[in-house]
């Protein structure tokens, strides 16, 4: 029940528009000892009905974003090429950051501009703390979110081979204010967000010379442990 301006009690009829994504995104954790997703090979290859439509030529590439987005791919081990601190702010700043600060706008496109997505990192490199850092994009500053054992952080990401990576980004979210404007819709928004966000990263670093791969295999309680007040949706490796 709530209180009206004139003291009167009546019944809270609003519905928490949160509910049906807060079932879905429960029924899609991996856990360490039990996980609702069955992630089995692929049987069938897409088959692609042919249709008549307008030829479309292709052309080597000329400049150099079209030579970067040629050039970009996954790649599941470190790259050789030495990281330090001007590499990661470059990479957060142009890839996740602010790019106009007048009028406060950033690097991807965001649902109503409310940028749910934060970004926490780990980073396993000389002149880092063992710390879950969290990226203040305002600010353009790594805050220094929460003391974190590095072989602790390390267990998120399901794939060994990925781990040894040492840089590890979270892309997290308390949903803030998306739900209120966008109800059922938010998650299908903020994953779009993220999506944009994980993009710019990969051709960015591409850029750098550093490899990276997206995953969705991690463990989300075990992020929680550190983060609790965020649910986990997307995991980057770069390095």
């Amino acid at each position: 029940m709530r209180e009206n301006k004139n003291s009167t009690v009546l019944w809270d009829t609003e519905v928490d528009r949160s509910v049906l994504r807060k079932k879905f995104h429960s029924k899609t954790v991996s856990r360490r000892d039990y996980t609702s997703v069955q992630i089995k090979k692929v049987k069938k290859q897409r088959k692609w009905e042919a249709k008549s439509g307008i030829h479309l030529p292709k052309r080597d590439a000329k400049n150099d974003i079209e030579r970067l987005l040629v050039s970009r791919r996954t790649r599941r081990v470190p790259s050789n090429r030495e990281i330090n601190l001007q590499d990661i702010s470059d990479l957060l700043q142009f890839a996740a950051g602010i790019t106009d600060e007048k009028h406060q706008y950033f690097s991807y496109p965001s649902p109503g501009a409310l940028y749910p997505c934060t970004l926490f990192l780990s980073i396993n490199l000389a002149g880092f703390k063992e710390k879950i850092y969290r990226y203040n994009p305002y600010k353009h500053q790594l805050e220094e979110y929460i003391d974190a054992s590095m072989k602790r952080i390390e267990l998120i990401v399901i794939d060994e081979g990925l781990r040894k990576f040492p840089i590890k980004i979270f892309f997290a979210s308390d949903y803030q204010l998306l739900e209120d404007k966008y109800g059922e819709l938010s998650y299908r928004l903020l994953n779009q967000e993220i999506g944009h966000i994980a993009q710019n990263i990969s051709l960015y670093s591409e850029y750098l010379g550093i490899n990276t791969t997206c995953i969705g295999g991690f463990y989300e309680e075990q992020f929680k442990q550190y983060v609790p007040n965020f649910d986990l949706l997307y995991v980057m490796v770069v390095g």
